[in-house]
């Protein structure tokens, strides 16, 4: 069962602020809240929740502390040297864990751009099923009421998109 939500006292936000580095486990459990409110704060209020160390939401397949577009504007890499550098990168990168065959570089999922987009279709498509599915919901249970009722019932009609006929 949920716990009535508690705005966060300030004492509580300097404390989330300080420990961020220790994890949203260890701040939860100092805090006596949940791992989910700990999270939802830290986004809230741009407190980064990511352990010393940890590579997860970095730049994947780019080392801490290499900037080749910083390079670049500073006048110490050439447009010949950026993409062989950039190659060298890739080359050193850790692989999508989809595919295994590109470097990883969406920061949001590590995975590669194309599989990153194939995962955003296939959970479109299960997004539109489901709301397909709840429409049939509806309909059946719409149905259902008016039986109830002593509603006389016209054809059954499939959900679908609605049309207006003009003529």
């Amino acid at each position: 069962m949920n716990k009535a939500p508690h705005p966060w006292t300030t004492a509580e936000l300097k404390i989330l602020r300080t420990h961020a580095r220790l994890g949203a486990d260890e701040v939860a459990e100092r805090l006596g809240r949940g791992r989910r409110s700990v999270e939802a704060a830290a986004s809230r209020f741009g407190v980064s929740l990511r352990r010393r160390g940890e590579r997860r939401g970095s730049v994947l397949g780019q080392p801490r502390g290499v900037s080749l577009r910083r390079d670049l504007r500073d006048g110490l890499l050439q447009h010949g040297d950026l993409i062989a550098k950039r190659l060298q990168l890739d080359a050193d990168a850790e692989l999508c864990p989809a595919c295994g065959l590109r470097p990883a570089r969406v920061l949001r999922t590590g995975f590669c751009r194309t599989c990153h987009l194939q995962r955003l279709a296939e959970l479109q498509r299960e997004a539109r099923a489901e709301h397909e599915a709840q429409r049939e919901l509806w309909v059946e249970r719409q149905r259902r009421h008016r039986a109830r009722q002593g509603v006389p019932q016209s054809a059954p009609t499939a959900p679908g998109p609605v049309t207006a006929h003009l003529d």
